[in-house]
């Protein structure tokens, strides 16, 4: 059996799995069955090593030796949110805010028509969506998403009616905010029924670096028929947090979706697992991502499209931009499965190293089973053109701003493919203050 990390934050897991009464109130027994299996498969494994060959770039152990605390909603709810952004703002969208994986309604706006969300207690005694919950989301192999499923207590769903196209942007805003170190696992189901469509942006942020927190934050996603849902989440998180993410789509006939995954310096670990399942034919995902690391940060962006049904697209690009010592990983999955004949699967990793201290691994990975198809794959490492940079230059252009244009030069593949014009410059902005803010660091110790 594959050893797995046994530390103390295991031990106190084990411990208080049944002392926290970790459920949601009147939850079915088929849900608590759910988490006791979960349970017994994380005491089973342990934490992931990186003798395990998806966790082989990515070592725990300096993530996990806090004295990590469960936070439930009880707590959660007592605890003060931290300052909202107001930086987002330009952005014309539906804001709702939650505080360690809890709902507020007070910080948050009404939701459209045809936009339902619901908290797990209200969701779970929906027959419709009963049938769903857990289903999505699962690996009898993957302690860490077996984790959140045995200790998750906050639970949200939200439902896209069927037919409704929802104009504005759907915006979640997650803060985070601890005195002594938290343990916060919670999760998101989201609906898209027939032939609606709808934006949903994602932030997590932090404006607090008193307290560790480590969070284990799954989204089980489900694209019915002739759907389009796009997803974009913005990692910004301090460097206290150590952030793990489950997002697990499956996708029916006709449909479409677009996830859209960026992440900047600050959280001193971001894992983010990125799996697409496509299920009915004609069927189109789209999954892009930026990277953008500084000082030590871990940054590592698991993908997989699974395609079980022919005549299917899948697209992939996800650039890294490292700064300082941060280590970027990228691995990535185009599964075709025996069925799934004319498959056409692309999928690219670029990564721009900015300092010779700063680390990229890249695993770009065909398992193609069928024999009419279409795929391919790709990965490279690189850093600043020396010429362009000299060209720039001769044109009157200073070292910073050709830093600049070439790094955003570099990311326009990726950053055109958002589709919310407002949000891309919000993007683009970012990207620009933390270069900047690095010059002004590396001037200043000159």
């Amino acid at each position: 059996m594959e050893k797995g990390l046994y530390n103390n934050f295991y031990q106190y897991l084990i411990a208080s799995f049944e002392q926290e009464n970790v459920s949601i109130p009147g939850e079915p027994e088929a849900v608590t069955a759910e988490r006791k299996s979960a349970f017994a498969l994380f005491k089973e494994k342990g934490f992931p090593t990186v003798k395990n060959e998806e966790w082989k770039y990515t070592s725990l152990n300096r993530f996990l030796t806090a004295d990590y605390q469960l936070i439930t909603s009880c707590a959660a709810g007592t605890l003060q949110p931290p300052a909202m952004p107001d930086d987002i703002k330009s952005i014309d969208c539906c804001r709702a805010v939650f505080v360690n994986g809890v709902f507020i309604p007070s910080l948050s706006d009404e939701l459209p028509e045809g936009v339902t969300l619901l908290d797990g207690a209200a969701a779970l005694g929906d027959p419709a969506f009963a049938d769903k919950f857990l289903k999505i989301a699962q690996d009898e192999s993957n302690p860490i998403l077996a984790l959140n499923t045995a200790f998750f207590r906050n639970f949200y769903f939200l439902n896209i009616a069927k037919g409704k196209v929802i104009e504005k942007p759907i915006y979640f805003l997650h803060t985070y905010t601890a005195d002594t170190p938290a343990f916060i696992p919670y999760r998101i189901f989201i609906s898209a029924e027939r032939t609606s469509q709808a934006s949903l942006i994602e932030t997590f942020y932090s404006d607090t670096e008193e307290a560790p927190i480590f969070v284990s934050y799954v989204t089980e996603q489900f694209v019915d028929e002739a759907a389009v849902l796009n997803t974009n989440i913005i990692n910004n998180l301090t460097e206290n947090i150590s952030f793990v993410e489950f997002r697990e789509t499956q996708q029916q006939q006709n449909s479409v979706f677009h996830d859209m995954n960026i992440s900047f310096p600050g959280a001193a670990l971001i894992r983010n697992n990125i799996h697409c399942r496509i299920q009915g034919q004609n069927a189109e995902a789209n999954l892009w991502g930026i990277y953008l690391s500084g000082k030590q940060q871990l940054v590592d962006n698991h993908t997989i499209a699974d395609h079980q049904v022919p005549n299917c697209v899948s697209n992939e690009h996800y650039k890294g931009i490292l700064l300082d010592k941060s280590h970027g990983v990228f691995s990535g999955r185009i599964i075709v499965r025996k069925d799934a004949q004319k498959t056409n699967a692309f999928q690219q990793n670029n990564n721009l190293l900015l300092t010779d201290q700063a680390i990229a691994n890249s695993k770009p990975q065909l398992e193609i089973f069928a024999d009419d198809v279409k795929c391919s794959h790709g990965s490279t490492f690189g850093q600043l053109d020396q010429e362009a940079m000299f060209y720039l230059k001769t044109r009157g252009i200073s070292e910073e701003t050709a830093n600049k244009i070439m790094i955003e030069a570099f990311a326009y593949d990726v950053l055109s493919r958002i589709e919310i014009e407002s949000l891309r410059g919000h993007i683009t902005d970012l990207i620009h203050k933390y270069l900047e803010n690095r010059e002004a660091v590396t001037a200043a110790s000159i």
